[in-house]
């Protein structure tokens, strides 16, 4: 499983042809973005208009949104009642939450969520002053038998380092701020450990 997630900017035509272009290696892309409402469904409605599935657009947050466009990808933040309560009410929904211990893992386990994202498991960019989770919290959480996305500084070099015991990948950088080659390296390095 590789997902992707928007760098928290104003989403533009380049992230349009950039998501086109690793379409066929994701499995989802988690859209967080600082944009109200209205400009995300028309950039959305581009996005489709070029081509990219539907069924991999996750919408952050934003329930109304979701419904709106017919979308049944949501993703919260940890600790985000709604994420229990959208799956109760719409238990069809893929609903996913992000999460930093092993206790939010089991809780998103226990409200019958789909998977978690989990992490950071290496130095990043977007949580500049905050330790990675430590090797006992990794192993703790992968004792879970629930599906963990592990993210959080995540490259071609990094990736190596992960346990294949992970459900998937996920990554913001990888995918929209180095080149091309380098993301196409990170899945097949991933892809790699997966099959061992």
């Amino acid at each position: 499983m590789m997902i992707v997630i928007t760098p928290y900017v104003v989403l533009d035509d380049w992230h349009i042809k950039r998501l086109c272009a690793i379409e066929s290696q994701i499995v989802g892309v988690i859209l967080r973005t600082p944009m109200n409402r209205h400009p995300l469904k028309q950039w959305i409605t581009q996005l489709l208009a070029n081509g990219f599935p539907k069924s991999k657009v996750i919408i952050h947050t934003d329930v109304t949104l979701a419904i709106e466009l017919g979308i049944s990808n949501v993703h919260f933040k940890e600790g985000d009642y709604r994420a229990a309560s959208l799956k109760q009410a719409h238990p069809h929904y893929q609903v996913s939450t992000s999460t930093h211990s092993a206790a939010m893992v089991r809780e998103a386990k226990a409200q019958r969520l789909d998977f978690v994202l989990f992490g950071h498991l290496f130095p990043t960019s977007s949580k500049p002053d905050l330790p990675p989770r430590t090797q006992l919290e990794i192993d703790e959480v992968l004792t879970i038998d629930f599906p963990v996305v592990a993210l959080g500084g995540i490259t071609a070099d990094t990736v190596q380092h992960i346990s294949s015991h992970f459900t998937g990948i996920a990554c913001i950088s990888s995918a929209f701020r180095h080149e091309l080659q380098s993301f196409e390296k990170m899945v097949d390095n991933w892809s790699l450990k997966k099959v061992k």
